[in-house]
């Protein structure tokens, strides 16, 4: 992108987590040059060991295949659900692919639902616990994760004791600790044979980065830092902007108040923003999560203060207020 340095993208890519985000109007992905040499890439414990040959590792696939696509996700995460299907439409059963599943959970509930697939894993299940839950990502409680264990055929009894004891923590602890080594804060996150890929692809990108890494020759996203494939043309007449029409660059956000992951992304926005005054135009999509019940109302206050030309006031103190969401707390916002 004109005007901007790949080091200001980068930081973009590394530390907005849970966005949709549009770049120049281009939905898509992020990727880059892991610093590592894929056989570097390894686990913080075990210095040297490449991660789709450790001894924790949950993989399918040939273990000579030669792509190896690992990926750190999260069962929680909206954009890591619909990254699975991704995984399922673009790999399926080929020869030519291992895949290697790193846990990422960002809160209590889905630590327990990683625990809960790898106790499933212990079973021989993993893959298909993994299916289950993320089609299930509302429902991710202690009594859910029971209940998918007997429908699956596992013994319940193991299972349960298995969450009970957390037998299975040490090995989440394992897959955090190569995250942060890696420098890894996004789900999902992938290493295909090493290139870093951050963010939920399309099938068609990420067919594309894996024939480039067959082929040898970088591909279209490694010089560009988006999805292959036109720009997508987004309606902004409404949207609610920050920084000048005329800017070259845009930056179209689709976000959640209530998401604790677009709340970290308020600072960094903001200064890119103080960055590159005349160069970057940020607009505001409203997307509350159906996994978020008082999202839908937040939106709404703030969209009625942005009526009265307070939008981002009030979108500022949501995000930095988000444990005060109801529909007294937002009044009291509003008059605040």
């Amino acid at each position: 992108m004109k005007g901007l340095s790949r080091k200001s993208w980068n930081l973009i890519a590394a530390r907005l987590p849970h966005l949709l985000v549009a770049i120049a109007a281009v939905g898509g992905i992020l990727l880059g040059q892991s610093t590592r040499k894929p056989s570097q890439i390894g686990c913080a414990s075990s210095p040297g060991r490449g991660i789709a040959n450790d001894p924790w590792t949950i993989g399918t696939g040939p273990e000579n295949a030669p792509l190896t696509v690992i990926i750190f996700s999260d069962f929680q995460s909206f954009l890591c659900g619909r990254t699975a299907h991704v995984l399922v439409d673009t790999l399926g059963e080929s020869k030519d692919i291992r895949l290697i599943f790193k846990h990422l959970p960002k809160n209590d509930e889905a630590l327990l639902a990683h625990e809960a697939a790898i106790a499933a894993g212990a079973q021989g299940k993993f893959w298909e616990m993994h299916n289950m839950l993320f089609e299930n990502q509302s429902h991710l409680s202690r009594a859910d994760l029971s209940n998918y264990s007997r429908q699956l055929g596992l013994n319940v009894a193991t299972f349960n004791a298995a969450l009970d004891q957390h037998t299975y923590r040490n090995m989440i602890a394992h897959d955090l600790a190569d995250a942060k080594a890696l420098g890894v804060v996004t789900a999902p996150t992938f290493f295909i044979n090493g290139r870093r890929l951050v963010g939920p692809p399309t099938p068609a990108a990420l067919k594309a980065v894996l024939d480039s890494v067959v082929t040898g020759l970088p591909s279209r996203t490694s010089d560009q830092d988006t999805s292959p494939g036109p720009a997508v043309a987004i309606a902004l007449k409404h949207a609610p902007a920050r920084g000048p029409a005329s800017a070259p660059v845009s930056i179209v956000e689709f976000s959640d108040f209530e998401c604790p992951f677009c709340a970290e992304s308020v600072a960094i926005l903001r200064a890119v923003l103080t960055e590159y005054p005349t160069q970057v135009r940020l607009s505001f999509k409203h997307f509350p999560l159906p996994s978020h019940p008082l999202s839908p109302l937040v939106h709404e206050a703030v969209m009625a203060s942005g009526e009265q030309g307070k939008f981002w006031e009030m979108h500022d103190l949501v995000f930095a207020t988000q444990d005060k969401l109801t529909r007294d707390d937002l009044i009291r916002k509003a008059g605040s």
